[in-house]
């Protein structure tokens, strides 16, 4: 029998965060794809209807289609830095702005840069420039997280 891999385990990046890790350097893209179907999990459809996950609602607004909840791709940096930094991470500092909408079968790619590099006692605080784009390369959110690295 074959068994398969869950496609949605926790896999670290090739390349963490270390006291090694030098300004400008460029981490490993992550990608998440949202579904509609995730949308009415995380919101009680059909009992209630939302721009979240229903199409007519949507339309009322002017929106082509359903978006996503900022909550949900927010999400998808938090699950980013972890990645980057490891358990590390938290506790540490995220901050994020929303440019644009996530919509129905939409891939976002996370990606960061290390801006800044300070010593913290024992420690090395980095900081990223993050950014998430869609499958089309419009900038949906953009932030920056830190935290220390031992």
């Amino acid at each position: 029998m074959h068994f398969e891999e869950d496609p949605t385990a926790f896999r670290p990046m090739k390349v963490t965060a270390s006291k090694d890790t030098p300004v400008g350097f460029e981490t490993e893209p992550f990608t998440k794809k949202w579904t509609l179907d995730k949308g009415r999990i995380f919101q009680p459809w059909p009992k209630s209807k939302t721009f979240h996950n229903d199409y007519p609602s949507a339309h009322d607004l002017n929106l082509r289609a359903p978006i996503e909840a900022g909550c949900q791709y927010l999400e998808y940096m938090g699950e980013f830095v972890i990645k980057f930094f490891g358990k590390e991470y938290l506790g540490a500092k995220l901050s994020a702005s929303f440019l644009g909408f996530v919509y129905p079968e939409d891939e976002v790619t996370i990606k960061g840069v290390v801006r800044e590099k300070v010593a913290e006692g024992d420690a090395v605080r980095l900081t990223l420039d993050i950014s998430a784009l869609n499958q089309r390369g419009e900038n949906i959110m953009v932030g920056t997280a830190s935290g220390l690295v031992h």
